[in-house]
């Protein structure tokens, strides 16, 4: 969340070697380094990636995939024991490890999950531990929605009684104990996802008819909610920190045509602690927009893996943009030094990973 802010040099395009009229001027192509080998069969969704300097791991419910970063050739592989599967993934990589949470999806009477760290550099098992089902919400075959793993923590929102407020906890990811826990300020709310952990920011929605959805942002001494505007159908999958600022883009209703690629989207910004809007950057790049914070800039990444944006995290000023040659439906990001690698989450036959460097 706190990273040192790069000089906006590290994001400028190279000069091309003829300038060409500004009328036909586009914004300039990254270039692609590899991508993985086509999949012939539909093998799942994923559930996450990580990337470092040295590794980019792909996570789906029954394995992780390593491959080198420069090269994408494949490392190691790694599947959890016996029959568990994998239902939720930590959205960093802090200090080189990736955790999952697992269980045995069979067994529906269990009462402990499980937490692994991965080394990326060597697919090894750094730490595994048990953890308590009943400490950690709804954890359900296929997904962990209330539960988000990062920065070394674990948060997670449950009901502790039936009448009252539910209430947001936070775990220290590799010994489980309590950091802290406080209560919403209302009961109000019939679905929850942790969105992310550090700090802990909730899409809740309600079953009313003629309600909003609402995003929480909760610390250890406070939170706030923002409703969603009208003319939006809901929250984004991803938010991004980056000092005192969160960024969560707003995916708009349905289109009335079938133009959707270029569906004005929202990208909010908001202050951490008092929940001040602070800025917004309305584009017209596809419905979804996935941002993630990077050498102290927000980028933002469309829903089609087609065009990234360096935005300043002061005042949403467009830094940078590049053009992406290929798609990934449902694109997700993760970045690195100056690459950057897209990951297509489309339950299809595809292209899962294709990595770029920025210039």
């Amino acid at each position: 969340m706190h990273q040192d802010k790069a000089p906006e040099s590290v994001w400028a395009a190279p000069e091309p070697a003829k300038r060409r009229l500004r009328l036909f001027r586009r914004d300039p192509e990254a270039p692609t380094l590899w991508q993985s080998e086509f999949e012939p069969q539909d093998l799942g969704e994923p559930l996450g990636v990580w990337a470092t300097a040295e590794t980019v791991a792909l996570v789906r419910f029954d394995r992780v995939s390593a491959y080198a970063s420069a090269t994408g050739e494949p490392l190691w592989t790694w599947q959890p024991p016996g029959q568990d599967v994998i239902v939720r993934v930590a959205e960093d990589a802090q200090d080189g490890l990736g955790v999952v949470l697992h269980h045995d999806d069979g067994e529906h009477g269990a009462q402990r999950v499980r937490l692994t760290a991965l080394d990326l550099g060597s697919g090894a098992v750094a730490w595994s531990r048990e953890q308590p089902k009943d400490r950690l919400g709804h954890v359900g075959g296929e997904h962990a929605r209330e539960v988000a793993i990062g920065g070394g923590r674990i948060a997670t929102v449950a009901r502790a009684k039936a009448d009252a407020p539910p209430v947001v906890r936070c775990l220290d990811a590799r010994t489980g104990a309590q950091q802290w826990e406080r209560p919403l300020p209302d009961d109000w709310g019939d679905s929850f996802s942790v969105l992310a952990a550090d700090p802990p920011v909730l899409s809740v929605r309600n079953s009313g008819r003629r309600s909003r959805p609402r995003l929480y942002v909760v610390r250890e001494d406070g939170e706030w909610y923002v409703e969603l505007p009208d003319g939006y159908k809901d929250f984004g999958p991803a938010v991004a920190v980056v000092g005192d600022t969160l960024a969560v883009g707003l995916e708009p209703d349905d289109p009335a045509g079938d133009d959707e690629k270029s569906a004005d989207t929202v990208l909010r910004a908001y202050c951490v602690p008092t929940g001040e809007e602070i800025w917004e950057w309305r584009v017209d790049h596809g419905r979804t927009l996935h941002p993630l914070a990077h050498r102290g800039y927000f980028m933002a990444g469309n829903g089609y893996g087609s065009r990234v944006t360096v935005l300043d995290p002061a005042d949403g000023r467009v830094v940078a943009e590049r053009r992406l040659p290929g798609f990934s439906y449902r694109a997700r990001y993760a970045a690195w030094d100056d690459r950057l690698a897209v990951v297509c989450h489309a339950v299809s036959e595809t292209r899962r990973v294709r990595v770029f460097r920025w210039k």
